[in-house]
């Protein structure tokens, strides 16, 4: 359990490209979104769920960046390639559950922010 740092990193350099790969796909729904609004191929009112792609690639993209996956911390687990386990401490599981539910309000609030940006743009 060498790698894991309790609120700082519990996923390795393989999980942190899956979650950049995710992160690039959801930018890229969000993208469309905002094309096919732009051209006309999208009822006005339907340019709100741009929240979701852009909510899942934000989230997606800090979890890469910071090396920290939301989920196990909820689960009170971490993950290094073949190297898994549980979080044995509680102090730890809670301060992987603080830095979770700061990356997912902070993917909330900017997916938020983005969205009333284009929505007002529109």
């Amino acid at each position: 359990m060498t790698d894991y740092r309790p609120g700082q990193c519990n996923i390795g350099s393989q999980q942190r490209r899956r979650r950049a790969r995710i992160a690039a796909v959801a930018f890229l729904a969000a993208a469309a979104v905002v094309a096919a609004d732009a051209a006309g191929a999208l009822p006005g009112p339907l340019l709100l769920v741009v929240f979701v792609p852009l909510a899942v690639g934000f989230e997606w993209a800090f979890q890469s960046y910071e090396s920290f996956c939301v989920r196990l911390a909820m689960v009170g687990q971490y993950a290094f390639g073949d190297d898994r386990g549980d979080v044995p401490e509680a102090a730890d599981r809670r301060a992987d559950r603080l830095l979770a539910a700061k990356i997912t309000a902070a993917s909330v609030l900017l997916a938020g922010v983005v969205t009333a940006a284009l929505v007002f743009a529109a």
